[in-house]
């Protein structure tokens, strides 16, 4: 046995198999690190076949990385991987505390999205946490000084990529023979998606190390750039339901001139009479119907399946962009009903969130980019009023993570308030200050009351983490605020609503749809959304929120709306 190990061992010399080992090693290490702090709920509910799956996963993804140190010649290479790795792993943390997947062919697709962005990601970085992956780096390069000579190695290389694949192909047997099903390894992993404590993780790249992901991203970038997309066909139960959602009608016009107002992640506990205190008056004012829990319902794509939803009554569909891949769709749109000229005020070029494709198809005739502070975006919206134009969407920014808002807030708040709460409460008392300039115009304008006009945020914002902060400091400094409650507002103006409703009730998004087409006075348009009239005070849904996704998944899919 001796004999054979030494000869083994003589397959490459000992400095090559220490560095393989230490590298290794290393690796391992910043794997688990690195699950730990992305998928921690999902390891507490772990069986024992689940946890050695993903081990046997982790090393054959260590082994595969680490093989590499028998034909590097100069190992100071390694250091350069070892970063690479880091950044990888830091760069799918930010994006998970973000948008709840790790990093796919998506996020790079919506790189143009970074534009006048880029700083937004500053809000996701938790510095204690990221930096240990380059100490990590740091302590190999002093390992590193005490290494000898090492030579390359073919031979060594191919035993350890076939010790990698034997042990990357146990770990998929033990899942597969767990979950009795087979192991995701085809395309779009993406695609496949469950539930985990109000998350969205891929399937496969749950199970398996954050190291293979780019395998899935390459195939993934290449079937997207090629527009292949799963297909999912009606179904004749889908069909069936849709004779009871879909009129087949659409004869009307809008018989109200519509406004529609997307604050951009506006959370319902800054709307006080301290912090934004034009809106809040406008929330207990004649003629308005408030509710304020609204629960978000984006998936892939933030601000533009909030602008989805908003206009349409549709949700998303079940992973990545829709405007992405289904901008050339038809949409039924609210504003595709106006008898006259529309416009959308986007605060933001229109290669964000493809805008180019999707403004128009959501009913706007122009679409008008601005890059001003949303003072000057209110203002404009006065002006177009005055115009004469009737049926208008805008868009704020100045509330976008960082939150760093350029407008001035002269709210006084305490120096010791953590940074992200300072910046996300003074970003929205200084929005409301520009909002102001259309609520005091709401209030003495005859022409204007006649409006419909709708004021909702585009989504909910800030990480777990992030908000037990806020929460820990509001709740020792007595503050009665509640940042852990991230439902969105919803206010709609209309000279139908008798007196000032309020509504308490959970709701969805979806159902801001369908609230405010009931007062514009349409009756025959095809199509009135998945949710319900909240002004009604109905609890009874025709369709629960679940298979609302679905369904709406396969309808934008096929187009149907083209019909």
């Amino acid at each position: 046995m001796r004999e054979r190990i030494q000869q083994f061992l003589a397959i490459g010399n000992r400095a090559n198999w220490c560095v393989f080992a230490i590298f290794a090693i290393f690796i391992f290490g910043k794997t688990l690190l690195f699950d730990h702090f992305a998928f921690r709920e999902l390891a507490l509910q772990s069986s024992f076949a689940g946890i050695l799956s993903k081990t046997f996963l982790k090393i054959a993804a260590a082994l595969l990385f680490a093989s590499f140190t028998f034909l590097l010649r100069d190992k100071r290479w390694l250091i350069l991987i070892s970063f690479l790795i880091d950044t990888w792993f830091i760069a799918n943390l930010i994006y998970m505390r973000n948008n709840h997947i790790l990093l796919d062919a998506e996020a790079f697709n919506m790189s143009s999205n970074l534009h006048g962005y880029f700083w937004s990601v500053l809000i996701y970085i938790e510095w204690g946490i990221d930096l240990i992956f380059y100490g990590l780096t740091a302590l190999f390069c002093l390992v590193y000084r005490y290494i000898t000579k090492t030579t390359r190695s073919w031979r060594a290389w191919i035993i350890v990529v076939l010790a990698s694949v034997v042990l990357r192909l146990a770990g998929e047997a033990i899942y597969v023979s767990e979950h009795k099903t087979s192991f995701d390894v085809l395309p779009f992993a993406r695609e496949r998606r469950e539930p985990v404590y109000g998350m969205h993780f891929p399937t496969t790249v749950a199970n398996t190390s954050v190291l293979y992901s780019p395998v899935y991203i390459l195939t993934d970038y290449f079937l997207m750039i090629n527009g292949i997309q799963p297909e999912r066909p009606l179904t004749d139960t889908d069909l069936q339901t849709m004779t009871e959602l879909d009129n087949g009608q659409s004869t009307d016009t809008l018989q109200s001139p519509l406004i529609i107002i997307l604050l951009e992640s506006l959370e319902n506990w800054v709307l006080t009479p301290q912090i934004m205190p034009n809106l809040y008056r406008l929330t207990q004012s004649d003629h308005v119907f408030y509710a304020n829990r609204i629960h978000t319902q984006i998936v892939g794509a933030p601000s533009a399946d909030g602008q989805l939803i908003i206009n349409t009554g549709l949700l998303p569909i079940n992973a990545g962009g829709t405007c992405l891949y289904y901008g050339k769709n038809t949409y039924p749109s609210v504003m595709s009903l106006a008898p006259d000229s529309t416009v959308c005020l986007l605060p933001h070029d229109l290669r964000v969130w493809n805008q180019t494709e999707m403004s128009p198809a959501y009913g706007y005739d122009t679409t008008i980019c601005y890059s001003d502070i949303d003072t000057l975006l209110f203002q404009k919206l006065n002006s177009l009023i005055d115009e004469g134009m009737q049926y208008i969407q805008c868009i704020t920014q100045s509330t976008h993570a960082p939150f760093v808002s350029e407008e001035y807030s002269r709210l006084p708040l305490p120096e010791d308030m953590p940074w992200v709460m300072y910046n996300f409460i003074r970003a929205f008392n200084a929005l409301d200050d520009g909002l102001g300039y259309f609520v005091r115009k709401l209030e003495t304008d005859s022409l204007l009351q006649q409006f419909t006009i709708v004021i909702t945020a585009d989504h909910r914002i800030l990480h777990y983490e992030k908000r037990c902060q806020m929460q820990q400091y509001a709740d020792a400094h007595n503050m009665n605020m509640c940042p852990m409650d991230d439902c969105l507002p919803l206010i709609i103006y209309s000279p139908k609503i008798q007196g000032n409703i309020h509504c308490t009730d959970d709701a969805y998004q979806m159902d801001i749809y369908p609230t405010y087409m009931s007062l514009l006075g349409v009756e025959n348009y095809r199509w009135h959304g998945f949710g319900i009239n909240l002004i009604e005070n109905t609890k009874l849904r025709f369709i629960q929120e679940n298979e609302a996704y679905i369904l709406s998944d396969k309808l934008i899919r096929n187009n149907y709306f083209c019909q």
